[in-house]
């Protein structure tokens, strides 16, 4: 009988657990009965197979992993040759204590966590980007009902924070996450004319997506320049754009439960620390019904992102991965319609705001990764591929913002997406703005 052979042990810092027989036959058994094509698809998502049938090519090429094969402590009970677990073997030995559906055996190391790079970029704010011109009514020369009438003057600061949180649910073929994003934007505009105002703003974003069954986070710190101007056609019709480029700095932590070659089963991190850069356009108009002191604005919007993430590869475990470079796009149009009502008062204007949108997905689809592991000497490859987007979906909105004689104006908003597809998101905003 062979004795078992132990190379570089997985080092872990985190819980141990004893591994039963029975478990390491599932682990493999999977493996064999999967590549004779005897487990149904309908049980396992197609990136938990190419994770497995990559498996096999990992545990026999990687010098940390190939223990397993030769430690006949595990083989030699559930039929192998030399140390080699056989097919048959497995398939007699594996079934009696197996649920053939039961995913967790291989979702502690399938790498499906990467596409929530891109569900952070283009869906759960459903694909849309933020525009500065919506508040304060930059398209307006003036706002009030009568006496609290308020003039804007041609320079203009302004900042604004928004915080979206929600919840990408787990689906048959793609990890959850809660996430929670926190957006600090600066900004300065001038009326060129009564009827043009140009301007710019910076911002800083932070987001974090925390995986379902603990199985790790994504985070993101993002700084983002962007030029936006808005244009009165008439007193009434307006037009708008935008343009802005931001670059992306990830921090990402696979959480990992997986065998060692001792006998145990271990849980190891796999840590990456990817760049990535997104350039954004929007462009869009509207028109105002005035009558008295309610203003009914239809609008229309279109928008378009592009978001590139470097190839790169994890550490930290032996099961860590590689993939490579992603290019994830988005357009989207919107219809939308707000009513604003302006309260006038000795003090200011009070306008309370309801808006709500209908969005259509053109470009973002089901998007494939290309990824490896990083400690398998053959280089095998597979592909793992996400969910499709909802095409159809939809925002609601509420605001209220008030505008001082004093040269200060502020806002407070909310807005929630609606019916797309496993998503639930929601965003809190509010700014401030300061006239010279």
């Amino acid at each position: 009988m062979l004795k078992p052979v132990v190379h570089n042990r997985i080092e872990v810092s985190t819980r141990c657990f004893e591994l039963k027989p029975q478990v390491v036959r599932i682990f493999w058994g999977l493996s064999a009965l999967i590549a004779a094509g005897q487990v149904s698809a309908n049980c396992y998502n197609e990136n938990q197979m190419a994770t497995m049938n990559a498996l096999s090519s990992l545990y026999q090429n990687s010098p940390t992993l190939n223990s397993i094969f030769t430690n006949s402590n595990y083989f030699d009970t559930i039929g192998s040759q030399d140390g080699i677990p056989t097919t048959s073997g497995f398939i007699n030995d594996s079934l009696s204590n197996y649920s053939s559906c039961d995913q967790s055996p291989l979702q502690g190391i399938t790498p499906d966590q990467i596409f929530g790079m891109g569900s952070m970029a283009t869906r759960i704010n459903g694909g849309k980007i933020g525009h500065p011109y919506n508040y304060f009514g930059l398209n307006q020369k003036k706002r009030g009902g009568g006496s609290g009438d308020i003039d804007f003057p041609p320079l203009n600061f302004w900042s604004k924070i928004d915080s979206d949180f929600g919840s990408r649910d787990t689906t048959f073929s793609q990890s959850g996450f809660e996430f929670d994003n926190h957006n600090f934007v600066f900004g300065a505009d001038y009326r060129l004319s009564d009827a043009w105002v140009g301007g710019g703003s910076f911002s800083y974003r932070n987001s974090n997506a925390s995986f379902d069954a603990n199985r790790g986070e994504t985070k993101n710190d993002s700084y983002n320049g962007t030029l936006y101007t808005s244009y009165n056609i008439t007193e009434a019709a307006y037009i708008n754009a935008t343009a802005s480029y931001a670059g992306f700095s990830y921090n990402t932590h696979r959480n990992i439960v997986a065998p060692d070659g001792s006998g145990t089963l271990q849980t190891s991190t796999a840590n990456a620390s990817p760049d990535g850069g997104q350039y954004s356009f929007s462009w869009g108009g509207g028109y105002d019904f005035h009558h008295h002191a309610l203003t009914i604005s239809p609008y229309a919007r279109g928008e378009y992102i592009n978001l590139d993430i470097d190839a790169y590869s994890e550490s930290g475990s032996a099961f860590a991965a590689r993939f490579g470079k992603q290019t994830i796009e988005s357009l989207t149009s919107t219809l939308g319609i707000q009513s604003a009502y302006a309260f006038s008062f000795p003090w200011g204007v009070l306008i309370p705001q309801l808006r709500g949108e209908w969005h259509h997905q053109f470009m973002d689809g089901q998007r494939q990764v290309k990824a490896g592991f990083v400690n398998d000497t053959s280089n095998q490859s597979f592909i793992l591929t996400s969910d499709s987007p909802t095409r159809d979906y939809y925002t609601f909105g509420a605001e209220v913002s008030s505008v001082l004689p004093g040269g200060i104006s502020a806002f407070l908003a909310y807005e929630s997406l609606l019916s797309y597809s496993s998503i639930n998101s929601n965003k809190l905003m509010l700014g401030a703005r300061l006239e010279f």
